[in-house]
């Protein structure tokens, strides 16, 4: 009990605290705290330290190199899907990329509508599922349009009835063959419709909470414009995910000849069509005397029988040679071959 502080003593020590507070209070905030200046989602603390907000419901997992790589490939897989529709329902299609954004699965799912038109993927040798999902009027549209109509959107959206449905998953797979086709530079897929749902809310393809990259496209068919989404999973891309890098995505195509490629293109070359004139010779004569020409009239050129003539390659000079007859037709002896630094 000895130890115990006094009344007196208690009172010293909290005048001596309210003190010190009101010093500290009463001094100016740091030159650097107050030039600071918070960067787009960064607050900065008394102490100058700059503290960035997460979400731990809306992790971000895929990086702005992963989301940019993305973009670069459905913008390949909308021109090509575009001349594919263009060329299936004979009219003008255009498609583009809107938005490549990242999200919850459950939130991608609750945005869209009732009923809907949503096609479940797969992307063999890629474990797990994505969703591939057409605004139902614009699947009407172009359903209208396969079966003879002028193409035009319905009244109201609907259910599509079973032979519906598989006139449009034609399109969808003209699609993934494009699809193929775009993702070539990241790897060998094979992208194959396994589903289809027209309630967002009974296609669980991963966990809700789970982040997912969301493409959006515009479709144009004549004068109806829809939209289009593809929800990819995080988990189905984990595996190639350090694939989709643009700097890895660039130099792709960066490889070592082999030899198979050197022969391919040995091969292209030698069947490749050129233009070959032999220039016999030439004259000079008035605009007077041309017009005065007529059938059986005699040019004289500057070159003699025994005079070597030039052969133009693509406009170029290339050969020189004397004229003759080979097995009965015209027929040209080269003498010289130009080599590419000679100059002519």
């Amino acid at each position: 009990m000895d130890d115990l502080l006094s009344d007196g003593e208690v009172s010293a020590l909290l005048s001596e605290l309210d003190v010190g507070m009101a010093g500290a209070g009463a001094s100016e905030p740091s030159a650097s705290v107050a030039a600071a200046v918070p960067e787009a989602g960064i607050t900065v603390d008394e102490q100058g330290r700059k503290i960035k907000t997460y979400d731990f419901n809306r992790p971000n997992r895929f990086s702005k190199d992963h989301m940019r790589t993305l973009e670069m490939l459905h913008e390949i897989f909308s021109r090509g899907f575009t001349a594919s529709v263009a060329a299936y329902l004979r009219t003008v299609a255009e498609i583009k990329v809107v938005s490549v954004t990242q999200k919850p699965f459950r939130e991608y799912t609750m945005s869209l509508p009732r009923p809907d038109c949503i096609f479940v993927l797969k992307m063999e040798p890629l474990d797990g599922s994505f969703l591939l999902e057409i605004n139902p009027e614009l699947v009407l549209t172009l359903i209208d349009r396969i079966l003879g109509g002028p193409g035009k959107a319905p009244t109201a959206p609907r259910e599509l009835t079973l032979i519906e449905q598989s006139v449009i998953e034609k399109i969808v797979n003209r699609g993934l063959e494009t699809l193929q086709e775009a993702w070539l530079k990241v790897g060998h897929f094979q992208p194959k419709l396994t589903g289809y749902e027209t309630t967002a809310q009974f296609v669980q393809v991963v966990a809700p909470n789970e982040i997912s990259a969301v493409i959006e496209f515009e479709v144009k068919v004549n004068e109806v414009t829809g939209k289009m989404s593809m929800c990819i999973p995080y988990v189905v891309l984990e595996p190639i995910i350090g694939d989709l890098s643009a700097q890895k995505w660039f130099t792709v195509g960066k490889k070592e000849s082999t030899a198979e490629t050197v022969e391919s293109l040995t091969k292209v070359m030698r069947e490749a069509m050129m233009p070959i004139v032999v220039r016999v010779g030439s004259a000079q004569i008035a605009v007077q005397e041309m017009l005065r020409l007529r059938a059986g009239d005699v040019i004289r050129l500057n070159t003699s029988p025994h005079h070597e003539i030039e052969v133009l390659i693509e406009g170029l000079v290339k050969l020189k040679g004397r004229p003759g007859v080979s097995s009965k037709k015209k027929a040209l002896q080269v003498t010289k071959v130009y080599s590419p630094e000679e100059k002519i």
